[in-house]
């Protein structure tokens, strides 16, 4: 208890009255509120312990079920402010005790609200959802649109955290159309405030930031602090995802300064996370640890297990990650994997997917990785399914780039077995990019034909080097050897589920029009459109290579060779618009060159191209000749 002057009580022999006791409890009550509103949090839980200590202990009648309610209320207040929420939600729930009365329906609703609101800080979102539900219910009730509208603004936060933003957006337009038919305007400035981070989350920033700003402006026009700070910090989050790194910092240094004046432990524990994962961005390790152990620090301390303590975990593992201690960064990815998924948030655990999927590639763990970063993809592709629409489709181009930092891999592994066909993957890939975008393929449909294309020949890694690598003419069994390596190279990628469906063009890339090709002897259209794609890059590609038995064909008479073939072995439409582009000088640069160590990225990066905004183009060729 602390020994300030104010709760020095008076002495029971000298008073004698049983009423100075009463005004003591009144002034310490007056007290403990100033305090609280004065962001003296310590100060204000001294003085109701103190209060509730002289009521239990002197001969004084029972509290009245009013002071009661009013000492829990503000104990629950100064708890929830320090981020004690285990002891703030014990107070809250204390309030309930005393609120059955019909005429206490209103601060059993505002109860409410607040104990979903700490369950939700918590990472208790079940209940927390239970809570605010019940909380709306309550004031539908009574009728009260200004309540309603504040347990709307806890529900979209919980929505959020769960991933639901489809939910969450709904959720915050709802509440705006409340909060407009009241008087509040620091109500509608919280809605707005909310909406502008599903905004953010969806990557509309100019009009999420519009919103901040018109929140921030009420918040400042009406002293309101606190608000003010998280709003900055929300401003600072956006600056920092558009690259704006020195407003970011600006806004962050604002928000927790102010979290630092008003001993807000939530605030700084945000801003906290926030810097840290910036200083990361810009390569400030030292910055970034310090803010992220103070994090670890707080959460530690308060027993918290919430999507919090998922980010600092996170962001901890990076950490670890840029300071090359492997075996540290995946225990805290591993940490960080089972606290998202205890807490049900859907979005963390897709980043520490993603992340850990990064760490695994760096070490070669490359079938791990793909574990990773398959359940990463799934997640993300079920969230932009609900929301969050650009950012997340940024993530997924993230994880594209991891598979094809594999598939590079995997397709080196066949190069390495002989370095005749060094580049041969590459060179596949470039061609088929080139002729996939003649023929009008766009988004998926072209990554698909060029992922397939690297990984066309993976099925030679399981093929014996002395026929692989054989100078002479191959015998029949040697023949039958190499044929298998499609359903090699399918055999290989068994089980792994990629955001592209490669596997039907890996499959059928030796099948002929005539049907006369293997393994499948599929004809005409049955062969998929990539595979026929790539058979032709492919046949072009060893023509116009070198090989240990033959120098390489010139472009013409590579193509003259190709098109006695058409309409037998090679689609004959696809062959001549493949022509047309090889004698328009269109793949020169990629016709027998020797790849860069890049070239794959390179290559994928002309996929982007427009392939961002969820549009496929119908290709010109729908059906073979």
């Amino acid at each position: 208890m602390s020994n300030d002057s104010h709760l020095q009580l008076p002495n029971s022999t000298q008073s004698g009255e049983k009423s100075d006791w009463v005004a003591t409890i009144s002034n310490l009550m007056t007290l403990a509120k100033k305090a609280n509103s004065s962001f003296e949090f310590d100060r204000a839980i001294d003085y109701l312990c103190t209060l509730e200590e002289i009521w239990n202990t002197k001969d004084l009648p029972d509290f009245s079920k009013e002071l009661r309610i009013e000492l829990h209320l503000e104990k629950g207040k100064a708890y929830s402010s320090q981020g004690k929420l285990d002891s703030a939600i014990s107070e809250y729930q204390k309030t309930l005790e005393y609120c059955r009365d019909s005429d206490q329906l209103k601060t059993r609703s505002e109860t409410f609200v607040q104990i979903g609101q700490l369950l939700a800080r918590r990472g208790d979102y079940d209940r927390a959802l239970g809570y605010l539900q019940r909380a709306i219910g309550a004031y539908r009730r009574l009728g009260d649109q200004v309540g309603i509208c504040k347990a709307l603004r806890n529900l979209g936060v919980v929505y959020v955290e769960l991933g639901e933003f489809e939910e969450a957006e709904v959720t915050y337009h709802n509440a705006i159309e409340q909060a407009r038919k009241t008087d509040d305007k620091i109500l509608y400035a919280d809605m707005v405030n909310n909406l502008g981070t599903i905004l953010n989350m969806k990557g509309n920033r100019r009009e999420a930031l519009t919103h901040y700003l018109e929140s921030l402006n009420i918040y400042k026009a009406h002293d309101e602090i606190r608000k003010t700070a998280y709003t900055e910090n929300n401003l600072a989050i956006s600056f920092a995802e558009q690259g704006m790194k020195q407003e970011a910092f600006e806004y962050f240094r604002r928000a927790y300064k102010t979290a630092a004046s008003i001993k807000d432990a939530s605030l700084t524990l945000i801003v906290d996370i926030n810097l840290a994962d910036l200083y990361l961005q810009k390569d400030s390790l030292t910055e970034a640890k310090h803010h992220c152990r103070k994090a670890e620090q707080y959460l530690l301390e308060s027993g918290l297990k919430n999507g919090h303590l998922v980010e600092t975990q996170k962001i901890a593992g990076k950490i670890a990650f840029e300071e090359q201690q492997f075996e540290t960064a995946l225990r805290q990815f591993n940490q960080a994997l089972e606290t998202a998924r205890e807490v049900g948030t859907q979005f963390l655990e897709a980043e520490v997917l993603l992340e850990r999927g990064k760490l695994y590639a760096a070490r070669d763990r490359h079938f791990d990785a793909l574990n990773d970063l398959e359940s990463s993809y799934r997640i993300y592709n079920t969230l932009h399914a609900e929301g969050k629409r650009e950012q997340t489709e940024q993530v997924i181009d993230s994880v594209e780039k991891l598979y094809l930092n594999i598939f590079d891999t995997m397709a080196r592994e066949v190069d390495h077995k002989d370095k005749y066909t060094k580049g041969h993957s590459d060179r596949v890939s470039s061609l088929s990019l080139l002729l996939a975008r003649e023929v009008g393929l766009r988004g998926t449909a072209l990554k698909t034909v060029v992922a397939a294309a690297l990984l066309h020949d993976i099925g030679k890694i399981k093929i014996d080097d002395g026929i692989l690598k054989k100078a002479g003419k191959l015998t029949d069994d040697e023949y039958k050897e190499i044929k298998k390596h499609p359903q090699l190279g399918v055999e290989i990628l068994k089980g792994k589920d990629f955001p592209w469906d490669v596997k039907p063009l890996i499959l059928g890339h030796h099948e002929r029009i005539d049907g006369r090709g293997y393994p499948q002897r599929l004809k005409g259209e049955d062969i998929p459109l990539g595979a026929r794609i790539i058979c032709i890059a492919d046949v072009f590609d060893a023509l116009t290579s070198d090989r240990v038995y033959r120098a390489a064909f010139d472009t013409e008479k590579a193509l003259s060779i190709m098109e006695e073939d058409s309409g037998k072995m090679f689609d004959a439409v696809l062959l001549k618009r493949f022509a047309e582009m090889i004698r328009k000088g269109t793949a020169d640069p990629v016709i027998n060159s020797r790849t860069r160590s890049d070239e794959m990225y390179s290559i994928w990066s002309q996929c982007l191209d427009g392939s961002l905004d969820g549009k496929e183009s119908s290709p010109v060729i729908s059906q073979p000749a």
